[in-house]
């Protein structure tokens, strides 16, 4: 009979070559990154454009954008745009992030053919009527007022605002900067983005050369003139500030604490997204055992490194009731104390990097997941290697490596400190 209180031995995770990537060029130059895997007969197509929020010169441009590009044509209304996608099965969505801003497309792959004239009209002849983006303006400053009711929003906000100063990934849009974007100037930043600046693309899923053709039939006869942007000033780092916006009747507080932070280009990075995930990277964290198991203080709180193309941050995130929160930050600086001066114990450090491992391979196992870690990759310039020497160091990091990284990247002097609401 089985022996159900005994558990099945554990073995530790080897190293997992990360899958190599096919590139083909269209015929106009555009990069394509292709994943062939799996049995099922779909596809991703993710289209990458520069036009993230860094490139607008105010802010929520690059997000009205994103969302107007879906709501008309030259050729076709917004209400055919979506019943022609529909009917075709597809899933389909435009999003701007500080970086870059996303064209993905999910389908079969029977209907690739049908799906890519759509696409291809959307990014050149998106035409931005004066009533439809009064009418996406209107619902966009009313959920931007009751996102900045929310105290976990307004803290994420104010904090990145806080780190990066006046530098375009500090920017962050209130109802009067939205009411401030006019129709020509979302037209403006779509043709000098969108519809000129030739793209990169990522296509995973079952992927032939039938689909490699229909997007250079497509895709690859459109013309784009503009190389992709220089990058921006460097990040310089602002004065160390505490930062409490307290809000009448509110009963809880967002708290977020953190500071500018290495890369994935930076050869510690490896190293210190093991102390993170060590101190609030995942669900056995410290922060967690501390701050959520023993105080109760919060259903949750984590750490994370957050890479952006011309800098990256690290934050601590959680909501405590108002009560709490000084002792909270304390804690937090407590748990980073400890890591600065004693070694994490063999234990943990064993615990932590079977995670990491056992997380990483479970993310390799689907073609769309390996063409997130691909476009990593491509748009941070790093090494084709990257994922391989990721593995390489959580097997070999030692306990002495991760408090020296603890005591040179974590500085408490350095933190910058924000709470919204009691």
């Amino acid at each position: 009979m089985l022996d159900r209180s005994t558990p099945p031995p554990a073995f530790p995770i080897e190293l997992v070559k990360f899958p190599t990537v096919d590139v083909f060029h269209l015929s106009n130059g555009i990069p394509v990154y292709s994943i062939n895997l799996g049995e099922q007969p779909v596809f991703k197509l993710e289209i990458i454009s520069p036009a993230g929020s860094k490139s607008g010169s105010k802010a929520g441009l690059a997000n009205m954008v994103a969302n107007l590009m879906r709501r008309g044509t030259l050729a076709h209304s917004a209400q055919a745009i979506h019943e022609a996608f529909d009917f075709l099965g597809a899933f389909w969505d435009i999003q701007a992030n500080l970086d870059n801003a996303n064209f993905s497309v999910y389908g079969l792959n029977k209907h690739f053919e049908a799906l890519i004239p759509w696409v291809a009209e959307l990014l050149k002849e998106a035409t931005f009527s004066q009533e439809e983006f009064e009418k996406e303006i209107a619902i966009e400053i009313q959920k931007n007022k009751l996102n900045w009711q929310k105290t976990s929003f307004a803290a994420s906000q104010l904090f990145r605002g806080q780190i990066f100063g006046n530098h375009a990934y500090g920017r962050y849009s209130s109802p009067e900067s939205l009411a401030d974007l006019s129709r020509n100037d979302l037209f403006d930043f779509y043709t000098s983005t969108w519809a000129n600046v030739k793209p990169i693309i990522f296509l995973s899923g079952r992927i032939s050369n039938q689909e490699l053709q229909l997007l250079d039939r497509f895709i690859g006869q459109l013309r784009f003139d503009q190389p992709w942007p220089s990058k921006l000033p460097i990040v310089t780092p602002q004065a160390v500030q505490i930062e409490h916006d307290r809000r009448d009747g509110a009963l809880q507080t967002s708290i977020r604490v953190g500071k500018l932070a290495i890369g994935r280009n930076h050869p510690d990075y490896f190293q210190f997204s093991i102390l993170n995930t060590i101190l609030g990277g995942y669900f056995g964290s410290r922060l967690q055992n501390n701050i959520r198991e023993d105080k109760g203080f919060t259903y949750g709180i984590s750490s994370s490194i957050v890479p952006l193309q011309e800098s990256s941050y690290w934050v601590t995130g959680t909501d405590v009731n108002g009560e709490n929160s000084e002792q909270t930050l304390e804690e937090i600086k407590k748990e980073i104390r400890i890591l600065q001066n004693e070694l994490v114990s063999e234990e943990e450090l064993e615990l932590v990097k079977n995670y990491l491992m056992g997380s990483f391979t479970g993310e390799l196992t689907q073609a769309f997941d390996i063409a997130e870690k691909i476009k990593v990759i491509q748009l941070e310039n790093l090494a084709p290697d990257f994922y391989d020497q990721f593995q390489t160091q959580i097997i070999q990091c030692q306990a002495q490596e991760l408090r020296e990284i603890a005591n040179q990247y974590l500085n408490l002097d350095e933190l910058h400190v924000v709470m919204v609401g009691a």
